[in-house]
């Protein structure tokens, strides 16, 4: 089985991907995998804002920019460019 194929296999042997996209055509460019794999997604992640549970995904988004600001600091003057 490809490495590029994320889902399930039933009982039948079929393979139910969790986005629908056809990997094996677009994962040759970066750009049709980002497309078909993590932009198919998105509309989850924007909907969970506005659950019950949109404390967690706000923390992470938080977490990840003081994760992110703090490489400017890191990388600023040490010869990393």
């Amino acid at each position: 089985m490809q490495s590029d194929i994320w889902g399930s296999v039933s009982y039948q042997g079929v393979v139910t991907h969790i986005t629908g996209g056809n990997f094996a055509q677009s994962s040759i460019t970066i750009t049709g995998w980002l497309h078909d794999f993590l932009w198919a997604q998105a509309s989850q992640v924007i909907q969970s804002y506005g659950s019950s549970l949109s404390a967690y995904g706000l923390f992470f988004l938080g977490a990840h920019f003081i994760w992110a600001f703090s490489l400017i600091f890191l990388f600023r003057g040490r010869g990393y460019w």
